[in-house]
């Protein structure tokens, strides 16, 4: 084996030189433009029972992300496709319910908020409901060798979802419940892409233990909303330490607000898991 001389040298001087760089660590000041506060609109209707609630508030700097500014004094109404017109009224700060509207699966409804002397507007058309057939605890056959052992179950399953997707073009949001706890982890985006018309089956839940209610939750986006989720989803997986840039999920609302207007029609069913399963 010929043993190029060149390529040697040049790997050894590029340890060194990685080597160098880290024991001569220097403080960096960045400097971080501070953005100008932006409104934040986070709104749903959904085909359950109102009130349904619209949050403002205003976006913080750089490093106050969390603490988000209540807006209150804004006015907000929501019109439907048959005439109804909604103006809410704010229950606490920043907090605005609704009174007249209901959410109905293929009617569309506006948002308008006026706040500060600026109009935000957004649409969103409620999807048609559609029904979980049924859950099911399946044996999970793909994890049957564990290094270490398994602590949870010797045998581990599963929580399957079954339902029928309509022709049309259709989004899912699912949540997944553990005794009345969610983690936000276990929501999942679907899109029916390539099982259009067929029978569904998810798998929603994986490491199912026993002796616990599970409750899955459908949602049936429509496509702006189900953009949103999927944009926000990214964005929380991307790693700042590898030079991406922050941004914000994709919004429908108009004049640069952040945040959203979506309507989703829901259905769910629970699932008590045996307490000796997998014994």
């Amino acid at each position: 084996m010929k043993i190029n001389i060149k390529s040697i040298l040049h790997i050894i001087m590029l340890m060194v030189a990685l080597m160098t760089v880290q024991g001569c660590q220097k403080v960096i000041n960045v400097d971080l433009n501070e953005a100008a506060p932006v409104i934040v609109i986070d709104a749903t209707i959904s085909d359950r029972r109102g009130p349904y609630a619209v949050k403002i508030s205003k976006s913080g700097s750089y490093f106050n992300q969390p603490d988000l500014p209540p807006v209150s004094g804004a006015v907000v109404i929501i019109n439907d496709d048959t005439g109804i017109k909604d103006t809410l009224h704010e229950t606490a700060a920043g907090i605005y319910l609704t009174t007249k509207i209901r959410g109905i699966p293929g009617h569309t409804y506006w948002l308008k908020v006026i706040s500060e002397g600026k109009e935000y507007d957004a649409s969103s058309t409620l999807s048609d409901h559609v029904n979980i057939d049924s859950l099911a605890i399946v044996k999970d056959d793909s994890q049957n060798i564990f290094f270490g052992g398994n602590d949870v179950n010797e045998t581990p399953y599963e929580i399957h979802c079954f339902f029928n997707d309509p022709p049309e073009k259709n989004f899912y949001r699912i949540k997944v419940f553990k005794n009345d706890s969610i983690n936000t982890a276990n929501y999942r985006l679907y899109d029916d892409q390539y099982t259009n018309s067929e029978r569904i089956d998810l798998r929603v839940e994986r490491n199912v233990t026993g002796g616990n209610t599970y409750r899955i939750e459908l949602e049936s986006l429509d496509r702006k909303t189900y953009i949103y989720y999927h944009t926000l989803d990214q964005l929380l997986f991307i790693n700042p330490f590898f030079g991406s840039t922050p941004a914000n999920p994709t919004s429908n609302l108009s004049n640069g607000a952040l945040g959203y207007f979506g309507t989703y029609a829901a259905s769910g069913r629970m699932i008590r898991t045996p307490a000796n399963m997998g014994k």
